[in-house]
């Protein structure tokens, strides 16, 4: 899975961008590497982009096992943008077991993910995270 990963510190976000196949390994090695990024604060918003996410390889027990192991606190706002029905499952899965229960939301839209997290498109769209757009 290709990653890329950025801290936008003037709107209190943690954004990501997955692409390609996703497997447990790599979620355990993004996990891993989320608390050591420069700005990292457990109080960011995180939008995960997932719509390029071309292979889904995760297993329902990794899910639930990491999405305890959070780095980021329950209260925050996270917004997953994905592309198909499994994946929506699997992001909501996530989202129910680490987060309270008004604080995740589940979408084929960027640009629904990004109102939900009370920001606009245009102020990621130039991050590092799209910069190959």
């Amino acid at each position: 899975m290709a990653v890329k990963a950025e801290v936008i510190t003037e709107l209190n976000l943690f954004l990501t961008r997955a692409s390609g196949s996703l497997s447990d390994q790599d979620l355990v090695a993004y996990q891993e590497s989320i608390a050591s990024m420069p700005g990292f604060s457990s109080e960011l918003n995180t939008l995960l982009d997932g719509r390029e996410v071309t292979e889904n390889l995760l297993s329902q027990e990794s899910l639930i096992r990491y999405s305890t192991k959070t780095p980021f606190a329950s209260s925050v706002r996270r917004a997953y943008v994905v592309r198909d029905e499994k994946a929506a499952m699997y992001a909501t899965l996530f989202g129910a077991t680490s987060s309270d229960s008004d604080k995740y939301f589940v979408t084929y839209s960027i640009d629904d993910a990004c109102e939900w997290l009370g920001i606009e498109f245009n102020s990621i769209k130039n991050s590092i995270v799209y910069q190959d757009e």
